[in-house]
């Protein structure tokens, strides 16, 4: 049985061997959007020796890019590899470590250009570019990951297993209000979340009054480097997500000002409070 069971496993990975679609050309229908099917070229099942997540902003606007991680650690961990795919928008490569899918149509799945050496390291990690789709709601990540002893075979000494679905917020507003019947009678700034962060956060506060609103971010020097709101709001709740991409690390002050109007003297509240981006 034991004979047997190796002859079907060299089988089924020769085969995909010759249709061109393992490796460096990925394999098609290996994630969780095309059915699941992962690497069972190497073992029928998936391991929980090995992790994925991806890492970046869970929230896009519509019709822009953000970059994205693919960390994977665990297994052999001497070579590793990965395929990739969205669900609604679209992914393509950054670097010369990844490539579009060469069996797919469009721009949706990506995979490794060779296998990853790990020389040594615990995690080892792919960048790739997510693209929004063109209307609102929510899109997901999919990823599987391949951790290899590194001897050039598709055999049961190595390990696979499927990252952690990676959901994406599209939204075609950055500002938003939260329609709540709690009456609101104090002004608040809230810390931003995340904190510290990278590319993305969102900053929320809650106005008991209407009033001529600004929201503006500034360097530790002083200098404004961002203006995110600057208009009229009736009271209320709202939030606001900050993409700090062309911001450099560091820390940033953001600043909240209420007043009666643009034209009229007189603050009704300020407030500011401290972020950190890291990069």
């Amino acid at each position: 049985m034991k004979t047997l069971f190796t002859l079907l496993l060299t089988l089924i990975s020769m085969s995909f061997l010759a249709l061109g679609i393992l490796r460096s050309n990925g394999y098609v229908g290996a994630t969780e959007k095309d059915g699941g099917q992962g690497c069972n070229c190497h073992s029928f099942s998936p391991s929980s020796q090995v992790s994925a997540w991806i890492e970046g902003p869970d929230s896009v606007l519509i019709g822009t890019s953000a970059n994205y991680k693919l960390f994977m650690t665990g297994g052999p961990k001497i070579r590793g590899g990965f395929n990739l795919a969205v669900l609604r928008g679209k992914v393509s490569p950054v670097d010369g470590l990844t490539k579009l899918m060469q069996y797919t149509v469009g721009d949706t799945q990506l995979t490794h250009s060779s296998p990853l050496n790990f020389s040594g390291k615990d995690t080892i990690y792919w960048s790739f570019s997510f693209n929004a789709p063109s209307t609102v709601g929510f899109d997901t990540i999919y990823s599987v990951v391949n951790s290899t002893n590194g001897n050039g075979q598709a055999d049961g000494n190595d390990r696979w297993n499927f990252g952690r679905k990676f959901v994406v917020k599209v939204y075609v507003n950055p500002l938003s209000a939260e329609n709540e019947n709690t009456i609101i009678s104090d002004f608040i700034l809230y810390q931003n979340y995340p904190n510290p962060f990278n590319p993305v956060t969102t900053i929320s506060w809650q106005s008991p009054a209407s009033g001529y609103q600004t929201l503006k971010i500034y360097d530790v020097n002083g200098n404004e480097v961002a203006t995110l709101l600057d208009q009229y709001r009736d009271a209320g709740r709202f939030n606001i997500t900050f993409d700090a991409s062309k911001l450099s690390s560091g820390v940033y002050i953001y600043k909240l000002m209420v007043v009666p109007s643009k034209t009229q003297s007189g603050e009704i509240f300020v407030s500011s409070r401290k972020m950190v981006v890291i990069k």
